[in-house]
């Protein structure tokens, strides 16, 4: 099993460095500009994983949250509230806040087995024990999710893409490449 916890671990640790790669050298009006139709925006993102790694790895297994970044998102009744910051918070605040929760669900992933019992309260009625476990499961497709929201959004900002700094894992395209494949897949596209 502790291999299984360190291979999620790693997993969620690559997804958590590609959100926080994502969101670095930009400015904070890039950073906190809406790029669709749901407000969805990078420190949005970053801000909403924050929250949520409070929730699962210390709410969700019986530990207290001590932040208070987190108890104004917690206590705050607009549903969206973790998916967009407002303009009197500083963006650096925001990353901060990322990092602590990370550092605050660490400890609790490492000293826990994978059966340890968690309660999500905002899951369904008869859903909502569980296990540390399905926490990593669900954490890990949440994150992989938005880092690749996150992508794009970085991509319709200044064209950076990839998966992490040190490994983009895109093909070794130029610009010209990019715009030739992105031609060819419009051309079929409106071929269909």
């Amino acid at each position: 099993m502790d291999e299984l916890k360190d291979t999620l671990r790693t997993y969620l640790d690559n997804s958590r460095g590609a959100m926080l790669w994502k969101a670095e050298g930009l400015s904070d009006k890039e950073l906190t500009r809406s790029m669709v139709g749901t407000g969805t925006n990078l420190l949005g993102l970053v801000q909403h994983l924050g929250f949520i790694e409070y929730g699962y790895f210390v709410r969700c297994l019986g530990f207290a949250v001590e932040d208070r970044y987190y108890d104004a998102l917690a206590e705050n009744p607009d549903d969206s509230a973790d998916m967009w910051v407002a303009a009197d918070i500083e963006c650096n605040e925001v990353r901060a806040f990322y990092q602590r929760a990370i550092e605050a669900a660490n400890p609790n992933i490492a000293a826990l087995p994978l059966d340890a019992p968690a309660t999500v309260p905002w899951w369904p009625e008869g859903k909502r024990d569980t296990t540390l476990l399905r926490l990593l499961l669900q954490m890990n497709v949440e994150t992989a999710r938005h880092a690749g929201h996150a992508d794009i959004l970085r991509e319709s900002i200044d064209g950076a893409t990839g998966m992490r700094e040190e490994n983009n894992n895109m093909p070794p395209y130029d610009a010209e490449d990019w715009t030739q494949l992105h031609e060819r897949i419009l051309r079929a596209s409106n071929s269909r």
